[in-house]
């Protein structure tokens, strides 16, 4: 029950913070827009700083069918799936909310839905 580390980089509030269940990373959200991977055999180092987000990114959740994969969700109104391997592009952006996305999760049963929430109800 100690400190072990202090995260920093982002340059506003953090608003989610994942740990990937078979990688070493902490993958973070804020209000900077960013999504940071952390790589804690790597002394914690940030080794990857996702951009596409125009407005703070709320929440993500990581694909329970596919562990390389994570969808992000922004007040930008979208939706961004993303792999742990891109190069800083996202693979698929996913707009259809009018205002914007606060949460977003992966069901977990047999199908491949992906479930989000947003201001406009």
């Amino acid at each position: 029950m100690e400190k072990v580390k202090t995260l920093e980089g982002h340059t506003d509030f953090i608003r989610s913070i994942v740990i990937h269940p078979t990688q070493p990373y902490i993958i973070s959200t804020g209000d900077d827009a960013t999504i940071k991977i952390w790589d804690w055999d790597n002394n914690f180092n940030c080794i990857k700083t996702l951009e596409e987000h125009v407005h703070f990114v709320m929440m993500l959740a990581i694909n329970p069918r596919d562990l390389n994969t994570f969808a992000s969700a922004s007040l930008d109104k979208t939706i961004k799936i993303w792999s742990l391997t891109s190069t800083g592009k996202a693979n698929f952006t996913l707009s259809g909310h009018q205002s914007g996305v606060n949460c977003v999760d992966y069901f977990k049963g047999d199908k491949p839905y992906l479930i989000s929430g947003g201001d406009d109800k």
